[in-house]
């Protein structure tokens, strides 16, 4: 692979770890503004990233893998964020309390999102992995 394609794939790779992680803290605030655990969301992330990345990386194999693990895990904690953030709602908290408790109480989150979730839920995040690597082969 030409030094260009090497550039083309770590700027993808980039693109769809920073996509990912901003589009999963603007995930966070649709679900505490909905007040509802959502999942579908994950499709969201997956396409617009994959896409995206897929194009400045004139479609990479490797950041279309990136996007299928990165996608799925980005709106899973980006839900998690979501539902911290509406537990310090009530009492006036902000975005550092929900970080607070997000980072220091990740399990606990991950087991009422456990409990709450629906079969669906489980059905979005798992089809957002095969979404982020098809948006992200496609070729436009």
């Amino acid at each position: 692979m030409s030094e260009s394609g090497n550039d083309d794939e770590g700027t993808g790779v980039l693109i769809a770890l920073g996509m990912t992680v901003c589009l999963s803290v603007g995930w966070a605030y649709v679900v505490k503004d909905q007040e509802d655990l959502m999942t579908w969301g994950a499709l969201l992330v997956a396409g617009v990233t994959g896409l995206v990345a897929g194009t400045y990386s004139k479609n990479s194999q490797t950041v279309a893998v990136v996007c299928a693990l990165a996608a799925p895990l980005g709106a899973y904690l980006g839900t998690l964020l979501g539902l911290c953030l509406l537990a310090v709602a009530p009492y006036g908290g902000d975005f550092g309390d929900a970080w607070h408790i997000f980072s220091n109480n990740t399990g606990d989150m991950a087991r009422v999102f456990k409990v709450e979730a629906q079969d669906r839920d489980w059905l979005f995040l798992f089809l957002s992995a095969p979404v982020g690597y098809g948006a992200a082969m496609l070729d436009g």
